[in-house]
């Protein structure tokens, strides 16, 4: 008897990480359905608030991350159907080499921590924030650092800890679902470095203010190193 290598089909591969892309920051509202080859993404009701939008932007960005470190490729059509208007998306699977960068933050979909932590009192170093600048861009939106000290105080003042609540920042976007992509690429890159993150209420005045008139805010983050 001989082994032979037999390379798997791209909607197999899309089964298999699928519980990945599910592990994704959502408020739920949305169903997997695989046909023809593909993932199709389905929102509930077609008229979603726009925070089910957001986790599923960030759910497509999981996707995406989770099978570059498997070897694979997506290519994703977004958009209704007139037959069907919950349809938001559809993913198919291609062969494609991963980056390192990539397979650092499909490690990091595991370990990623939520919690509303007392931060460690060492500062982010810039480098870092540029890099989850970047990464937020990548995924056409941007992230504005909070570096005014009574913003911070007004946009932390229902948490827990306000001596080291880590550095502040908003996510703005002209597309709510390529804001919530942006969140998961900035939350896995930031565990990629270390870092802990937590989303905080959105309130629209003040996380308005910080990201500009041209841009929507749609997340708010905490963003710090764990007490060791």
């Amino acid at each position: 008897m001989t082994m032979t290598n037999v390379a798997p089909r791209g909607d197999t591969v899309l089964r298999s990480v699928l519980h990945l892309a599910d592990l994704a920051p959502h408020a739920g509202g949305y169903q997997w359905r695989l046909t023809d080859g593909a993932a199709h993404l389905h929102l509930d009701t077609p008229d979603s608030s726009s925070n089910v939008l957001l986790g599923v932007g960030a759910v497509l960005h999981h996707l995406r991350v989770a099978l570059a470190a498997a070897g694979w490729g997506a290519l994703i059509a977004r958009g209704t159907t007139p037959s069907d208007p919950t349809h938001v998306a559809s993913i198919r699977a291609i062969r494609q080499q991963p980056t390192p960068e990539q397979v650092a933050m499909a490690a990091a979909i595991s370990i990623r921590s939520g919690d509303d932590a007392d931060y460690s009192e060492a500062a982010v170093p810039w480098t870092v924030l540029h890099r989850l600048a970047l990464q937020a861009r990548a995924e056409g939106a941007e992230l504005h650092l909070v570096l005014d000290h009574e913003t911070r105080l007004k946009m932390l003042r229902r948490t827990r800890s306000l001596r080291n609540a880590g550095v502040l920042a908003v996510i703005g976007a002209n597309d709510v679902m390529a804001a919530g992509a942006a969140l998961s690429a900035v939350l896995l890159m930031g565990t990629v470095w270390g870092l802990l993150g937590y989303q905080l209420p959105v309130r629209p005045p003040l996380a308005q203010a910080v990201v500009g008139p041209d841009l929507t805010p749609h997340v708010v983050l905490r963003l710090g190193y764990p007490r060791t």
